[in-house]
């Protein structure tokens, strides 16, 4: 046979001693069973590699501290990927919506440009092939679905044959409410330009932005979504990396790399609202001084993230 075998608990201890050191299986087994094999195991490569930093093969201690931290890590930031995501989307629909006067503006080509005004000739092709192909017929599929799927969405019944509003298409604020963040985070980026800077002219502090904002603002948003779906799919997020933040003009060494956990936390700070900004800081801070995984040390933060992250200008 060509594929891999189904393991026991027994064997499934025994192959983490690839990784830690442990004589008694009871704690391992315990935590296998629970997050299963493949995840744990992810830990332990993980610690593994770490190895020159610690001066030694990693304990199931530390195993478990780093997985601790994870989880607590993770819910953290998953509060405030909900938060920024409910707040950029209320700034993507009153933002264009009451500047065009059309509450179902996602619905009509019009108001997109296909190629995201690339220069280069292949990106422009592949923007416009994904465009046609497949984001826009998907959106109309999804506020399709909302219509129709009765059982999945029956707080919806007006729109339905029968409903109040059956001849009309969903409008944004009802519809977005629904959709996955990657589909807004499309939306946004298709846009045309006007309709982006009044996104952000919206819900954020200037009276205008430039175009590299709202470039850069694309990354932003995409660096939320996969931390996001990080968060929400319970996989590991200490020593992650992910897509490219692009930072603002004169911000650049604000951050260490544009791939890691704090460039996430750079995104957030320039998407969420400033209470809520500042509050991840304190929240942050309270957790990594009760943990008893040294995130220093690992690098999972800049020693100076909280004065990096000071500097962070809001948008």
């Amino acid at each position: 046979m060509n594929h891999d075998q189904p393991i026991d608990l027994n064997k499934q201890a025994e192959l983490m001693k690839k990784y830690v050191v442990f004589e008694r299986k009871t704690r391992i087994k315990k935590l296998l069973i629970y997050t299963g094999y493949f995840r744990l195991s992810r830990y332990g490569k993980y610690l593994l590699s770490q190895s020159n930093i610690i001066k030694a093969k990693p304990n199931q201690d530390l195993l478990f501290e780093a997985y601790d931290f994870d989880v607590k890590l993770r819910k953290l930031f998953f509060d405030y990927v909900k938060k920024a995501e409910i707040q950029f989307k209320s700034h993507l629909v009153n933002g264009v919506s009451l500047k065009i006067n059309d509450a179902v503006f996602y619905l009509d080509r019009q108001y997109y440009t296909p190629s995201k005004g690339e220069n280069d000739k292949k990106k422009k092709e592949s923007n416009r092939n994904f465009f046609n192909n497949n984001f826009f017929n998907n959106l109309k599929s999804q506020e399709k679905e909302l219509r129709q799927n009765e059982n999945k969405y029956p707080e919806l019944k007006e729109y339905r044959n029968g409903g109040s509003r059956s001849r009309k298409k969903i409008p944004c604020w009802a519809a977005f409410s629904y959709f996955e963040f990657g589909t807004i985070t499309n939306i946004y980026s298709f846009l045309k330009g006007d309709l982006r800077k009044s996104v952000l002219i919206y819900g954020y502090s200037k009276n205008n932005y430039g175009k590299e904002v709202t470039k850069h603002a694309d990354t932003w948003l995409d660096a939320i979504r996969s931390l996001r779906n990080v968060c929400a799919h319970h996989n590991k997020l200490i020593g992650k990396t992910s897509s490219i933040v692009l930072p603002e003009f004169g911000e650049a060494n604000i951050l260490v790399t544009n791939t890691d956990l704090f460039s996430r936390m750079y995104a957030l700070k320039k998407i969420l609202n400033e209470s809520d900004a500042n509050q991840l800081k304190l929240d942050l801070d309270k957790l990594i001084k009760r943990a008893k995984f040294d995130v220093y040390l690992f690098d999972i933060l800049p020693p100076d993230w909280q004065n990096r992250y000071n500097r962070i200008n809001k948008l």
